[in-house]
């Protein structure tokens, strides 16, 4: 493993470990950044293309044992590396990894069996939203995941740390246009399920999947557009008690992407 120590730090291949607090480099370099040994160790066992990792020398000698002999490997002291980052670092760990392309939903969505689920998210900005709902899908056994306009990014680094890493077991797909998004899932059997309060919405319990689903979470505090809730095949929502108007996005997202993948299983066609 070629060892890379650094008393100086001007060096441009360590250009995405600089000023993380005020800089996201994912956007527009195709990197990304792990910070963490758990997900530094979740990043490299995850098949996913990394650039370098980073991290304080007093690891060194632990960090050898397992991290993959063809990486670079930078090494520094951990006030250099607070230095080097622009804040406070006592995590260890930093890896960039190579963002990987978002995948097209008219020809990249896989075949879908009848107890297939994804997600659409439509205007999630907050990041520990989105990397708690992650967990959530990673936990439940939902790996495509649709991220629609004005989402946060799903690689950002706060996503990735509240997510705990199980961002990198998921397959993300481009809906920059939801609505057609959810009609192309149409085409190919999939049921399109927004999680709304409309007039049309069925409550939660006594829902029951009619096969391939696809549930759609919208925006923490404007919800989902009209136009996504109208052209949705179906609506479901929570009924809630003592007053209580609304849920956080990500907690409402635990609940209803339970039922559906875990409770409300999909009738089988054979029955009919």
């Amino acid at each position: 493993m070629p060892v890379f120590h650094l008393p100086d730090l001007s060096s441009t291949r360590l250009d995405p470990y600089r000023d993380l607090r005020t800089t996201n480099l994912t956007r527009f370099s195709g990197r990304f950044i792990a910070e963490s040994k758990p997900l530094v160790e979740r990043l490299v066992g995850s098949g996913l293309a990394l650039d370098s990792i980073l991290i304080d020398e007093k690891y060194l000698d632990e960090a050898v044992g397992w991290l993959p002999s063809e990486l670079d490997l930078f090494v520094a002291p951990g006030p250099r590396l607070s230095e080097l980052v622009g804040f406070h670092f006592h995590r260890g760990y930093l890896a960039c990894g190579i963002r990987p392309a978002f995948r097209n939903v008219g020809s990249d969505l896989p075949a879908s069996p009848m107890d297939w689920m994804g997600v659409l998210l439509v205007g999630v900005q907050d990041p520990e939203n989105m990397g708690s709902i992650f967990r959530t899908c990673a936990a439940i056994g939902i790996r495509d995941i649709l991220i629609g306009p004005e989402c946060v990014d799903p690689f950002a680094r706060r996503v990735l740390r509240v997510s705990m890493g199980n961002a990198f077991k998921l397959h993300f797909y481009e809906a920059i246009d939801p609505v057609a998004a959810m009609e192309q899932c149409e085409r190919i059997g999939i049921e399109s399920v927004a999680a709304c309060l409309s007039e049309r919405s069925e409550e939660l319990t006594p829902f029951r999947r009619r096969g391939p689903t696809l549930v759609i979470l919208g925006n923490e505090a404007h919800g989902l557009p009209d136009q996504v809730q109208n052209r949705a095949s179906r609506c479901v929502r929570i009924d809630m008690a003592l007053g209580t108007d609304s849920l956080n996005v990500s907690v409402a997202a635990g609940i209803i992407l339970h039922n559906l993948k875990r409770l409300c299983r999909t009738p089988d066609r054979r029955e009919h």
